[in-house]
């Protein structure tokens, strides 16, 4: 009798505290001409609370996680995607299945033989340098109060408000955008 209580308590609990949640995903790839390596070098970390679990994308640039717990799951890929590394949040409800599509690139976007070449209007005219780290911008005057250049020579209201830099931070990284263009508004 108490054999039989046991195994029936035993099952009731392994029913009760089954972990029966799925998660599948699948990498979306920004630079495809490195879709061998990244299909052949690339994991994707599960973190919960309790547990950290990590798999292999396949050639498909596919993964799969089986028997997850009723959590907020955390993922993140190794190598990290570029230009940040981004740890995504997914919740999970019990017996759910959800798909996930993660943009993912291997390599920085920002190049530093690319110049300063505008890829939208592909002009330079108005594209500035991005400054990182902390700056700050010298204003010089004359004796009776005219902007003036570092030499001496008086300069219009104009050229004084012109913008000659983007201020890009003090967090300095590995990959980081080096140009702005102000007529396009974008960073490259």
């Amino acid at each position: 009798m108490r054999l039989k209580f046991f195994l029936h308590f035993l099952f009731i609990s392994f029913v009760s505290f089954s972990q029966n949640g799925k998660l599948t995903g699948k990498l979306i790839l920004k630079d495809v001409e490195n879709y061998k390596s990244v299909s052949e070098k690339t994991y994707i970390i599960l973190k919960t609370g309790n547990r950290i679990d990590s798999v292999k994308v396949n050639h498909n640039l596919s993964f799969v996680f089986n028997n997850l717990a009723t959590d907020t799951l955390r993922l993140s890929i190794s190598p990290r995607t570029y230009p940040t590394n981004i740890i995504y949040r997914v919740c999970l409800k019990e017996n759910e299945v959800k798909h996930v599509e993660i943009p993912y690139a291997s390599i920085c976007p920002y190049s530093e033989g690319k110049g300063n070449v505008c890829p939208v209007c592909k002009k330079n005219d108005q594209v500035i340098p991005i400054v990182y780290g902390f700056t700050m911008k010298i204003k010089y005057r004359d004796k009776n109060g005219n902007a003036t250049d570092k030499n001496g020579k008086i300069i219009s209201k104009e050229e004084e408000e012109k913008v000659t830099s983007k201020q890009g931070g003090c967090v300095i990284t590995d990959c980081q955008p080096n140009w702005f263009c102000q007529l396009d508004n974008i960073d490259f």
